[in-house]
């Protein structure tokens, strides 16, 4: 092996991660068959290993607790796996054989044509692939990013006549030309020492032999002057149909490369002052008028390429935005024009400089496989010693690259892009070829450019003012093991673990109230309420989060809605009290209310039409003695008003109970005291204890429990029926660490076989399937799915589910195969995958969440890993044999849950009624 770039990542991870990138894609598509970049790729990864299982790379990732992926670019492929750190060498010797000398079953490929179709039909209802599309159609012809490579492979597959022997000779002409070691990069994040990994990569034979051709990448050098989409369908406005209830706006900008002004980011100064979220910026403008919903509805994007950056910026209308689209634009060209009036700011400049040095120190440690797919990336773009920090850091401030990268930002030079479900059909009178998606293109007005150009900044706009949250205190603390609690009280609980390793602390609360499980319409007013909140705070704290100081509200509960803070623990008092006053007294008027109504309204409504929404709903609809189904909280909401919201928000603080976890490099003291003060300032009284909720679950009839609904075809085409859902649930009995165990362990034996069985009997018409375990508030069962397409038309669930009912019969014969050999290693797998204990504790997130739970669910369990480890070692595979017989296949014992979401009428459905209940 030749000068491949090799980063090895060392950290104490039970499991190890790979990412090996090529700096080739489907720019370097060649000309006799195009796609080849991407057929390649899905050859590797995405087509054999799931739909034939003739390469065993996949299998052994995931038989050995790992999983993988393949993302491919204009100009890079990137494979990436994580598995269990003792298997890594095994692994990377797959990886070798895989990637350089390749098992390529073209005939398996060429046999399933519409395999690939199906999949691109689904990924339409995504916004991204329609959006790119028209793009990559509107640069000049013979333009590199003029190849829609997923339309080429699907005419590939489709043409019968090809010479298969023809195809595999471009294939390896193709890996002989890009697949090279000196344009390769390999990324591995593994607790083995740096000694052994580098030993095995720079002598094994696989690695060693990879051959180096020194040939250099295809040359785009006479496309870098950005000029390629300066095209008359390029500089338009267009309205695009997407089928989901999103309103979005993209305005996209493609100029020169900017890449090699890393170090400035110009860019990132520009786009960072167009997002920021205080209270002077745009964002707050439009949020202030109702023409955006969500605290994140301003958003933007930046990819760099060799031949051109493509900048955009996208966002998400409400109804009334999507009402005022030219006042929408009139604003966003308004701030631009602010900010090319003011010029550059080195005060500013030097703000996002600490900032971000300051988030990369104190970073929390990143998914391992997220990581190294991103390194080896990186390893394309920035030299050596800017691998790591090359797109975090700023390194230089230069005025005149903020100056030029602004000059590009020209409304005349832009290509603007509305997407709605509710366009009416004759305004889109086109149709685009690859995607079917209906548009139509409109020529932007001259006089709209014109004011676009000149119109001088709102009075609301001014550059933000200067962050008051940046920390200097970082002080570090000794540690217990596990969190103590500091004290309890009829209106609250307090926790507490420091931990000396970073200087950032996490403090979670629980705010618990007895409203929420009182009716829907309490349920529904829980949900505006935190997202009116998310929404005020969002002004006055925006300052905080651009240092690394995080607060959100993680999700509405059962019970009330949680409040999580993390940053340095000098600001997070000051942070506490702000959100306690907006808790206290938020400030909301009848249209701010009925612009987050109209907005839950849709979320509702697309929840609802969700096929696997409503099944998982349905099942805690049946489980849960209250449970408030998306349907319900849709017809509730539609029937709620402002008085009813006033009510609401008055009366929630009037009578809580509060958990609290604050953990990590904070003191007691502060910890009490902020607590304390929170109380004060929300001056809620201790909730009865005859009025504390609780989560009840229900115990399923003996038998079958059938549930069984029509699926709704709006959301997808009608060249792609939505596949059937179906869902089996046993409901086993009350949880102990044993019995979970056991059911866990079940569960994995049986996923893999389960998916192999499936696939033998209906092939292409499975979309999914799968085994899992549930844990419903400490009630625990087992959980089958499959996901199926009826293609022929013939094929019902209730057949399904018979072929599962006998596979079922048959795994006890699989259980009694098992070896206690075996079984050792199955326990192994187990103890290595586990999230609990896969990593050790050098991320404090982590171990907060884990903690968190355990007093969310009021366990206090915090041995619980350790204690999962010595129960472990004393399960037998007789355990499993007799668990599964007792709750899966003695009929008179069983407890099952069948729910069906289905193509057909459920009046199709021929059902035993003497043996089951069924619920239409």
């Amino acid at each position: 092996m030749h000068d491949v770039c090799i980063y090895i990542y060392i950290f104490f991870f039970k499991q190890a991660a790979c990412s090996l990138s090529v700096g080739v894609g489907s720019f370097s598509d060649p000309p006799e068959i195009p796609g080849i970049a991407i057929f390649f790729d899905y050859l590797l990864f995405r087509g054999i290993h799931e739909h034939t299982q003739k390469c065993g790379f996949q299998t052994f990732i995931r038989i050995n607790s790992g999983c993988n992926n393949t993302v491919m670019d204009h100009e890079h492929t990137t494979f990436y796996f994580d598995i269990r750190e003792k298997i890594l060498f095994q692994a990377l010797r797959h990886l070798a054989q895989f990637c350089f000398k390749p098992f390529l079953y073209i005939d398996a490929f060429m046999d399933k044509p519409t395999i690939v179709k199906e999949e691109f039909q689904r990924a339409l209802n995504f916004i991204k692939y329609r959006e790119d599309s028209l793009l990559s159609s509107f640069a000049e012809t013979g333009h590199p990013a003029n190849k829609f490579t997923m339309d080429h492979l699907m005419k590939l597959q489709d043409n019968k006549n090809i010479n298969i022997k023809e195809l595999y000779e471009v294939l390896q002409k193709f890996t002989k030309r890009h697949y090279s070691a000196h344009r390769m990069k390999l990324v591995i994040q593994s607790g083995i020492s740096l000694d052994m990994l580098e030993n095995f990569i720079l002598t094994s034979t696989y690695f060693k032999n990879v051959p180096t051709n020194w040939l250099p990448p295809d040359d785009f050098s006479e496309f870098k002057n950005g000029l390629s989409f300066i095209t008359p369908a390029f500089r338009k406005m267009y309205k695009v149909n997407v089928p989901v209830k999103d309103r979005e706006v993209f305005i996209t900008w493609i100029i020169p490369s900017l890449l090699h002004l890393y170090k400035s980011k110009p860019y990132e100064y520009i786009f960072q002052m167009i997002q920021h979220k205080g209270k002077s910026p745009l964002i707050s403008y439009l949020r202030k008028n109702m023409w955006i919903n969500s605290i994140d509805a301003l958003q933007y994007k930046i990819k760099h390429y060799s031949t051109y950056s493509l900048i955009k910026l996208i966002v998400n209308l409400s109804y009334e935005g999507q009402q005022h689209r030219e006042k929408v634009l009139d604003a966003i060209f308004s701030f631009i024009n602010l900010i090319k009036k003011e010029g550059p700011q080195k005060t500013f400049y030097d703000e996002f400089f600490k900032s971000e040095r300051m988030s990369l120190r104190f970073i929390d440690e990143e998914n391992p496989m997220n990581y190294v797919k991103n390194l080896s990336i990186k390893m394309h773009l920035y030299p050596s010693c800017h691998y790591l920090t090359g797109n975090k850091l700023y390194f230089e401030y230069n005025p005149e690259d903020i100056q030029k990268c602004l000059n590009y930002l020209e409304p005349e030079t832009a290509n603007i892009m509305f997407f709605d479900e509710d366009f009416e059909d004759l305004e889109l009178n086109k149709v685009e070829q690859w995607s079917k998606t209906r548009y139509t293109d409109i020529e932007i007005p001259k006089e709209w450019i014109k004011r676009w150009k000149s119109i001088k900044p709102l009075q609301e706009f001014y550059l933000p003012h200067s962050n008051l949250f940046f920390p200097k205190d970082f002080i570090s603390i000794k540690v217990p093991k596990y969190p103590i609690k500091l004290y309890s009280n009829k209106i609250s609980e307090v926790w507490y673990d420091p931990d000396k390793k970073l200087s950032k602390c996490y403090m979670n609360l629980h705010l618990v109230s007895p409203l929420v499980l009182q009716s829907p319409k309490y349920a529904v007013l829980m949900d505006i309420y935190c997202e009116i909140l998310k929404s005020l705070l969002t002004n006055e704290l925006y300052s905080a989060t651009t240092v690394g100081i995080i607060y959100k509200f993680i999700n509405t509960t059962e019970k009330g809605f949680t409040i999580k803070i993390c940053g340095f623990s000098e600001k997070i008092p000051l942070l506490l009290d702000i959100i306690a006053q907006y808790i206290s007294l938020p400030t909301v008027t009848k249209e701010l209310f009925e612009t987050f109504k109209k907005s839950q309204i849709e979320t509702y409504y697309n929840m609802c039409n969700n096929s696997w929404d409503l099944i998982e709903d349905m099942r805690l609809w049946t489980l849960k003695l209250v449970h408030y189904t998306r349907l319900e909280k849709y017809v509730a909401l539609c029937t709620t008003y402002f008085k009813d919201f006033q009510f609401f928000a008055s009366y929630f603080t009037e009578h809580l109970y509060v958990q609290c976890l604050a953990q990590g490099s904070i003191t007691e003291d502060i910890v009490s005291s902020s607590i304390r003060k929170f109380l004060k300032i929300i001056e809620c009284e201790p909730l009865h204890p005859s009025t504390r909720p609780d989560i009840r679950i229900n115990q399923i009839n003996l038998g079958t429990t059938y549930w069984i609904s029509k699926s709704f075809e709006k959301l997808h085409f009608k060249e792609l029926p939505p596949p059937s859902v179906l869902r089996w649930y046993y409901q086993i009995g009350v949880t102990s660490i044993k019995l979970l165990l056991i059911i866990e362990l079940i569960a994995s034996i049986m996923g893999l076989s389960l998916f192999e069985k499936l696939w033998e009997e209906f092939e292409e018409t499975l979309d999914s399937a799968g085994c899992s375990f549930k844990n419903d508030n400490g009630i625990l069962g087992l959980y089958i799915v499959a996901d199926i397409y009826n293609t022929s038309g013939c094929l019902t669930t209730m057949q399904v589910e018979q072929y599962i009912d006998e596979f079922l019969k048959s795994f006890t014969n699989t259980l009694e195969e098992i070896s206690e050999e075996e079984f050792d290693r199955i326990k192994e797998n187990r103890k290595s995958s586990n999230p609990l204990i896969l990593f050790a504790d050098n991320d404090l997130e982590r171990k907060f969440e884990r903690n968190w739970n355990e007093i969310m669910e009021r366990k206090y369990m915090f041995d619980r890993h350790e204690k999962e480890e010595l129960a472990l070692k004393e399960i037998k595979i007789n355990d499993l044999k007799e668990c599964f017989v007792k709750y899966i296949l003695d009929k008179s014992n069983m407890r099952k849950l069948s729910m069906h979401v289905i193509e057909n009428s459920p009046k199709d459905y021929y059902v035993d009624e003497q043996n089951c209940e069924l619920i239409i």
